[in-house]
């Protein structure tokens, strides 16, 4: 188990995926609030979907009805919500794998925060490996990442 992140939008580049394990999003997450690249957050409370069937979704699982276009167009909203007033991405979205989405704004955001940090003389974090920044830079590109 663990966290698997896909930058939206593109499909062959040697950035558009980062994993890492339950402990290592743990302290990658401490890393990135520490340089200013996330912000504590709440998680947002899910859509309801008690309301929904069988009958509301195709067999590919395409909605059919209209409650249920409305009860994904809730849940894109959920997991796109920015999730508070700080710079950067909200830390609720390493915080399961509901496929949350970093868009590319705050993508954008992380990856200025993490050049002024370094710039003021922090040290670039172990935990960021060789791969972090450059995955968020690339989603700060396209749409943004999902979070699985």
């Amino acid at each position: 188990m663990g966290f698997d992140m896909f930058v939206q939008g593109i499909t062959d580049h040697p950035h558009r995926y980062l994993r890492r394990s339950v402990l290592g999003m743990v302290e990658t997450s401490q890393k990135l609030m520490d340089l200013g690249m996330a912000f504590a957050s709440d998680s947002p409370e899910f859509p309801d979907s008690s309301h929904l069937s069988a009958e509301d979704v195709s067999e590919e699982g395409t909605p059919v009805t209209e409650q249920a276009r409305t009860y994904l167009a809730q849940l894109e909203e959920t997991l796109s919500a920015h999730g508070g007033s700080g710079a950067g991405i909200p830390l609720h979205k390493f915080g399961s794998n509901d496929g949350w989405h970093a868009t590319a704004a705050e993508c954008a955001a992380a990856v200025q925060a993490y050049k002024q940090a370094i710039s003021d003389g922090a040290a670039h974090p172990d935990e960021f490996a060789d791969d972090v920044v450059p995955f968020l830079h690339t989603a700060a590109q396209c749409d943004g990442f999902r979070v699985y």
